[in-house]
């Protein structure tokens, strides 16, 4: 099979990931589901969900569903409520700036013991 699917010469995740960290330089930005049990500074969990075809070109592109989890260091809820506040909008101003990231819903969830938000978001792959 000679097709490939890719984005910028990455993985949908790598892409994503690689988007993140340099975005947010002086975060935890994790591409998968395996944090460390106590955080330091805020961190970004990156969670492939699903692969379907892109509705206007279901032969040629792909949308890769994703989670990232925004995640609080704090244990304090009081500073996490506070913290993430912010956080969630930086990254989904970020996000939202993209043209090939679309973020669709932020809600509210616990990860670990940390206060955090699961950003609902595609990533559109052009296959070949």
């Amino acid at each position: 099979m000679t097709d490939t699917i890719s984005f910028e010469g990455q993985t949908p995740r790598e892409f994503l990931t690689t988007a993140l960290s340099a975005q947010f330089p002086g975060w935890l930005v994790v591409p998968s589901e395996r944090v460390p049990d106590t955080l330091d500074r805020p961190a970004l969990v990156i969670k492939q969900r699903s692969i379907q075809p892109h509705e206007a070109a279901p032969l040629s592109h792909y949308n890769v569903g994703f989670y990232v989890t925004v995640v609080d260091d704090h244990t304090d809820f009081q500073f996490a409520e506070d913290a993430l506040d912010t956080n969630v909008l930086l990254v989904w101003t970020f996000m939202s700036a993209s043209k090939a990231i679309t973020p669709k819903t932020a809600t509210k969830a616990l990860f670990n013991s940390y206060m955090s938000y699961d950003i609902e978001a595609d990533l559109m792959v052009q296959k070949g």
